[in-house]
């Protein structure tokens, strides 16, 4: 059994690809692996081996070819410092990618796919980099706690919670161009090597160290404050040193050999100034490519974007129904409990232990977004899931005489890991949707097996109102009446039916001028559908005309409606600011693929004015204008 133990992370990485070959789809326009702030750490390989350009004009380039023509996916990481263009986005991915890049784009040339950065060998390529770093954090993420007392069994254990207990599954398969998935992989080596250099002293993993605490600030500087976890290390690798700070202060010499006191001295200093210089040089990477594009060496790439040190979100970075740490990902409260056991084994080292988290949570819910746009919880603490691992290792050594309570955790950790496996299922089909979450959004969602096409609009952000019904039955001042079918509807003896020879359903024109009283507007459109037998592939459309059209969007039906039951839809659309006085729009269901018929009944159309402030001008969930 303990043979079969010691490939965990090789199940575990088995595991992953069976749920990428489910889940992911690289292939189509909405489902790239490179993607949102993927697209500015990457943007940096193709701009220096393809285009030789750092300004990064190709971008409209690829946004034109490879993804959704209404930008929903468009991310802007270009900064300007002085009208130069440079990348906000630190370079340390770009370095873990590198070799995966350089396959794609040999395969691709020889292939014949386009060779252009973006192509779908470049996709895939960073879909399996996502997958490989996840592996090799599992593999010495074991390594550390079998060095850290842990048995075999223990170890497979735990790194199996961390791998299916938590949001670590959604970013390394869903949204594998974001960095956390990385830096837990940068983080565990780190702190591997670390243990290894207190243990046994030698110079070549302060060296290794040294590389892996560079990458780790360049992928995302803040992680630099792991350093803050050098104690906690010095103590593993030594429990029964009561003060691990004088190992770090006054490390032993790291030759190993006898030879005279210089000598050793001298070998010390040879590695200890290596290690040093390694690290600067990798530190300098971002000034001297800041320096290159705006002709300085430091510069402030987040241009309104910052930390506001005055106005921490500390709790509810922690508990909030809004991405909350320990609301998405109990695992990690659990494992808080483990400070308990290091508190009784060693005081300097819980307190240095705890400084780290407190700080960590501090810094990172001052962040203008404290809740990062997360999907599936909190994200940015992926990164420090090596440590999680470590607390929930305490956390058994505390219960070692203790086999009730043992069984009791490991029962609580696998319902918790049931849990985010469902959750996990539940963001990557979108029935968590991507707005701000609320207690309302969080339970009304919980327990879904399929996604619900809701608006959660903020009911402060309405400002005025002018909504338009019809139950079917009489649809004066609407369109299509020819779409009325009965005696067989929702509410009443009527609906509107759409199919491929009738596809337009009973819809509504109306001139939008006098309907709102705000620049900041969008149509919301609510009404019970019904399809027989199999999912429709109809679609809810909104377009804006004038002498010419302005703009047309149109709301995909098939994932939201069930099969023989009435379904309540509900979608919102922005309306474009610019537009003539005499702007028509037309809203109305349209089915034109030749799929399943659908019934459309009690339908509602509101046109709201909204608070023209920014936090209500470009929800998520609410579609922008197609122009």
């Amino acid at each position: 059994m303990k043979q079969v133990l010691k490939y965990t992370p090789e199940f575990i990485l088995g595991c992953y690809i069976l749920l990428f070959l489910f889940f992911k789809h690289p292939g189509e326009t909405w489902d790239r692996s490179i993607n949102s702030d993927g697209k500015g750490y990457y943007a940096y390989l193709p701009a220096f081996f393809i285009y030789h350009d750092l300004t990064y004009k190709f971008v409209e380039s690829y946004e034109e070819k490879y993804y959704p023509p209404d930008r929903s996916v468009f991310k802007e990481f270009r900064s300007q410092a002085d009208g130069k263009t440079t990348n906000k986005c630190f370079p340390g991915l770009a370095i873990l990618w590198l070799p995966f890049f350089l396959i794609a784009h040999l395969l691709s040339t020889f292939l014949g796919f386009p060779t252009d950065g973006y192509s779908l060998l470049y996709q895939y390529a960073i879909s399996i980099a996502a997958l490989f770093y996840l592996w090799l954090g599992c593999r010495f993420l074991m390594k550390m706690l079998t060095r850290s007392g842990a048995s075999v069994k223990n170890a497979a254990f735990i790194t199996f919670i961390i791998a299916f207990g938590t949001n670590i599954m959604y970013y390394a398969v869903v949204e594998n161009s974001m960095s956390h998935v990385y830096s837990f992989s940068l983080i565990t080596l780190f702190l591997f090597y670390v243990y290894r250099y207190f243990h046994d002293k030698e110079g070549k993993h302060f060296i290794l160290s040294a590389i892996l605490f560079g990458l780790i600030v360049l992928v995302r500087p803040t992680n630099g404050l792991i350093l803050f976890l050098l104690p906690l290390m010095a103590w593993i690798s030594d429990p029964g040193n009561q003060n691990p700070l004088s190992s770090i202060l006054h490390p032993k010499s790291s030759i190993q050999h006898p030879a005279s006191l210089p000598g050793r001295q001298a070998g010390s200093i040879k590695y200890l100034v290596a290690g040093i210089l390694i690290l600067i040089l990798l530190l300098s990477l971002p000034l001297i490519l800041w320096h290159s594009t705006t002709g300085h060496w430091l510069v402030y790439q987040y241009g309104e974007e910052r930390f506001h040190f005055l106005h921490p979100h500390f709790l509810s970075i922690l508990f909030s129904y809004n991405r909350g740490w320990f609301v998405y990902t109990p695992v990690a409260l659990v494992s808080v409990i483990g400070f308990r056991h290091l508190w009784k084994e060693n005081k300097n080292t819980f307190c240095w232990t705890l400084s780290f988290f407190v700080i960590f949570i501090y810094i990172a819910s001052c962040w203008w977004m404290w809740y990062y746009a997360s999907k599936c919880g909190q994200r940015i603490f992926i990164d420090l899931y090596a440590i999680v691992a470590i607390l929930l290792l305490f956390l058994y050594q505390s219960l070692q005489k203790r086999k009730p309570l043992r069984y009791l955790l490991t029962s609580i950790l696998l319902i918790f890991t049931g849990l985010n496996i469902f959750q996990c299922y539940q963001h990557s089909c979108f029935i968590f949707p991507a707005t701000d979450i609320t207690r309302e959004i969080y339970w009304d969602s919980f327990s879904r097996l399929d996604p619900a096409a809701k608006v959660y609009l903020p009911q402060e952000a309405i400002i005025g109102r002018k909504s338009f019904f019809t139950d079917m039955e009489k649809p004066e001042g609407w369109e299509n009446h020819y779409s009325l079918r009965g005696p067989f509807g929702f509410s009443g003896k009527h609906c509107s039916m759409i199919a491929h020879k009738h596809p337009y359903s009973v819809g509504r024109y109306e001139t939008l001028a006098p309907l709102f009283t705000s620049p900041n507007r969008i149509i919301r459109v609510t009404a019970m559908v019904w399809s027989p037998g199999m999912k429709s592939g109809s679609t809810l459309v909104v377009e804006v005309n004038s002498d010419q059209k302005l703009s047309y969007n149109s709301f995909y039906l098939a994932p939201y409606v069930q099969a023989d039951q009435w379904t309540r839809v509900e979608a919102a659309f922005y309306v474009l600011r610019d537009i003539p006085e005499n702007s028509i729009a037309k809203i109305y269901f349209f089915n034109n693929t030749g799929s399943a018929p659908l019934f459309i009944d009690d339908m509602t159309i509101d046109f709201l004015s909204l608070k023209d402030e920014i936090q209500y001008t470009h929800m998520e969930g609410i579609q922008l204008p197609v122009r």
